[in-house]
């Protein structure tokens, strides 16, 4: 798997001459740090659990074209922050070695960063899967990791590389590190509408590619996702504390079968080929008559589970997985967890796991290219597009449109939110928000996004997006449905 990350630039002021390092002006302060979870649908630790008083991130600042000279900086040391932050309740991390980093007059700061201490498994990452980086190439190495149920529960985090110009820094503005998730996870679910009871013995995943190990090369101007030493391996979610299996009586209700959710290795749609649920169990007629042992072998291809081949088990999205006992089969249902606001009973899975008439429709934000021949917005993102989720704007007179799909709630409105700030300041979105409407149109929801022609990038932009649904009163984030795959789009520098 590789998947290409954002080099986001933000702004920066700093002051070193260009024989000396000088102390900065009051105003231009000092290098300080906040981060969150940028991940479109949480995993295991989500924005409020990475600011957990404890939690720690290595941070590096690799100054580029830089004139001056700084006195803790040498052959060995060639980093101009090369440290730890640590939450203890306040936006600001703190370093972990107490000193402070002034802001330069000029260069760019380049940071990068990762999780490597989760205070509440009081666990490293190092401990956890081996994490080294080597300073002089720039890779962070994850050793081959068997992720299963008996594994710790770390959900191992980084950060896309943020390119920060000096000459655009913000006074007292902290830079905000945006965090990714490294892995996907999964739960399990029963429902038993089959009439009469069953005896579940074991449910264990076959065949899943869940051991691996990663690189995350931070050396260029983008920081990429490597996996390779792949294998498969069989991981029990479910095994009964009674030899005969534990009881399931028919009933609407859906029971869950894991406790929580289980970090996994990400899967593409071809990765997912040759995995599968082994079910073993027994059925109890209406009598109280128990069968013999049954064992059923539910392959979880990409037509089963998504019902379409577009779509895999992204980093940073949770799945549930619900197996549903009838009368003579037992069928399977994949869907990514809806967003916190459970509530609320609104249908938008049915449109993010089924797709509707093409690869790109399928409920997810997309973008199209617009079409001179046909005079209207309807070129799809090619296959590598869509699999690196990025479009990047061919020229800068270039249009794009993006659209999503509601089928409910029927009222209301929506917003599309661009970030970085500093990002989104280059480009412009017509309209950002709507009235709902599901009756025109299949529910189609569109914007346009062009480049701001009053202003020119000298480093390349990444925006991305954030969906909202307004209803009863209040904005709800219904990111983790529209985008899932957190699109990204790409202005280059001039």
């Amino acid at each position: 798997m590789r998947r290409s990350l954002t080099y986001l630039f933000v702004a920066a002021l700093a002051v070193v001459s260009c024989r000396q390092e000088k102390t900065p002006e009051p105003d231009y302060g000092q290098i300080t740090f906040s981060a969150e979870d940028v991940t479109t649908t949480k995993a295991m630790m989500n924005d409020a659990a990475l600011k957990t008083n404890g939690n720690k991130l290595k941070v590096y600042d690799e100054l580029q074209d830089f004139t001056g000279t700084v006195s803790w900086m040498d052959a060995n040391n060639p980093y101009y922050i090369n440290d730890e932050i640590v939450y203890a309740g306040q936006p600001i991390w703190n370093y972990v070695s107490g000193r402070a980093y002034p802001w330069t007059t000029n260069g760019t700061h380049k940071f990068f960063s990762w999780l490597s201490y989760d205070s509440t498994l009081d666990l490293t990452a190092s401990a956890f899967c081996g994490a080294s980086f080597n300073e002089s190439t720039q890779i962070l190495s994850i050793a081959q990791t068997d992720m299963n149920t008996n594994t710790p529960q770390y959900d191992f985090m980084y950060s896309d590389i943020m390119g920060v110009e000096a000459a655009d820094h913000v006074a007292g503005t902290p830079v905000n590190l945006p965090l990714m998730h490294l892995f996907t996870a999964l739960n399990l679910t029963l429902l038993n509408t089959s009439g009469t009871k069953v005896l579940l013995k074991s449910v264990t995943l076959t065949g899943m590619k869940n051991k691996r190990s990663a690189t995350i090369d931070y050396s260029g101007s983008v920081a990429a996702v490597n996996t390779s030493d792949i294998a498969s391996t069989d991981i029990v979610l479910y095994e009964s504390v009674s030899p005969d299996g534990d009881e399931f009586i028919h009933q609407d209700a859906i029971l869950p079968l894991t406790a929580d959710f289980i970090l996994m290795w990400p899967q593409t749609y071809v990765e997912l080929n040759g995995a599968q649920l082994d079910v073993v169990y027994h059925k109890v007629d209406e009598n109280d008559v128990v069968s013999d042992e049954l064992i059923s072998n539910i392959i979880l291809d990409r037509q089963t589970l998504f019902k379409t081949n577009s779509l895999g088990m992204d980093a940073g999205t949770k799945y549930t997985f619900m197996l549903q006992f009838k009368k003579s089969t037992i069928d399977i249902y994949v869907r990514a967890l809806p967003w916190e606001y459970e509530e609320y009973d609104w249908d938008y899975s049915s449109h993010s796991i089924t797709a509707r008439s093409g690869m790109f429709k399928d409920g997810v934000l997309a973008f199209y290219r617009y079409n001179p021949v046909t005079e209207a917005y309807d070129v799809q993102p090619t296959t590598d597009e869509w699999s690196a989720k990025t479009m990047r704007f061919k020229t800068r007179n270039e249009v794009m449109k993006g659209r999503f799909y509601i089928e409910a709630p029927s009222s209301g409105r929506w917003q599309v939110d661009a970030f970085p700030l500093s990002a989104a300041q280059y480009f412009i979105i017509r309209p950002n928000t709507a009235e709902i409407d599901v009756h025109s149109n299949n529910g189609m929801a569109e914007f346009t996004i062009s480049v701001n022609p009053d202003l020119s990038p000298s480093v390349t932009q990444n925006l991305y997006f954030n969906i909202s649904i307004y209803m009863n009163g209040d904005w709800h984030d219904a990111n983790s449905e529209f985008n899932r795959k957190n699109i990204k789009l790409v202005l280059d520098a001039n």
